[in-house]
């Protein structure tokens, strides 16, 4: 499937250049990140994604620690942690060393060739898969979009999270999260609004999916929460310089 082949070319070219700097990003050794690491029973990894061994087929994107600020799960302020998408989108569309303050030279990066200034559901979502994907006990990515050891079905957690993200995408708490996406990814570019005309083909809603934005829009009246900053730590200088290369599973979704 197309999904599958897609992330597949990915596990040599942006999957690879996330692993290096995912040790900064998630503030961990980055021996853990190694492809062949055997993370199925460390953790403190994984459980920033909420898998538990035997329980991948139920697994549901919506209780991953990671996506939410603190890594408290609380479902009003799902993906308040937006910096860790921010961070692997990065990655895919300016390479990975575009992380680094001082990093200059290279060639140009996708951001740029493409003209892009702001992102997308299915960029948002390609970030969160490739994000869970990192941090699950999985080595490689399989042709079927199902995790060999994970059992987490990739390809469903992909069109959960873009289904979210374009039925949810004028809704203020989401504006915010775009927004502060847009600017860490693409500063210096022309600051645009989150577009109204994106498309995609609606699937059936999950339950946990239905929770999930019923849960948003009960936070509007919450003022509390809307006080709350979203914070992130600044990666450690580290030397390296590979050129990225995005993948058909990012550019399609684009």
């Amino acid at each position: 499937n197309q999904f599958g082949s897609g992330m597949q070319q990915a596990r040599s070219s942006f999957l690879n250049s996330l692993r290096t700097v995912a040790g900064g990003i998630f503030n961990m050794p980055n021996e853990f990140f190694v492809s062949k690491y055997d993370r199925t029973s460390l953790s403190q990894v994984t459980d920033l994604i909420g898998w538990e061994a035997g329980k991948g087929k139920a697994y549901d994107i919506f209780k991953a620690p990671i996506l939410y600020p603190d890594h408290i799960v609380n479902e009003k302020k799902i993906f308040g942690n937006w910096i860790v998408i921010a961070k692997a989108m990065k990655v895919a569309v300016c390479g990975k060393m575009s992380l680094y303050s001082k990093a200059h030279g290279g060639p140009p990066s996708y951001a740029k060739m493409w003209k892009l200034t702001s992102c997308t559901p299915g960029l948002i979502a390609f970030s969160v898969t490739s994000i869970i994907f990192i941090l699950s006990p999985d080595q490689e990515f399989s042709g079927d979009g199902v995790g060999a050891i994970s059992s987490i079905a990739y390809h469903s957690l992909f069109q959960t999270v873009k289904k979210f993200f374009v039925v949810k995408w004028n809704h203020q708490r989401i504006k915010s999260v775009v927004e502060q996406i847009n600017g860490y990814v693409f500063d210096g570019t022309v600051k645009t609004q989150p577009s109204n005309d994106t498309q995609c083909t609606m699937e059936q809603v999950t339950e946990s999916l239905d929770r999930v934005m019923a849960a948003l829009d009960a936070s509007d009246s919450d003022s509390n929460d809307d006080s709350d900053s979203l914070e992130y730590v600044n990666l450690p200088v580290q030397a390296a310089n590979i050129h990225p290369t995005v993948t058909a599973a990012a550019a399609a979704t684009i």
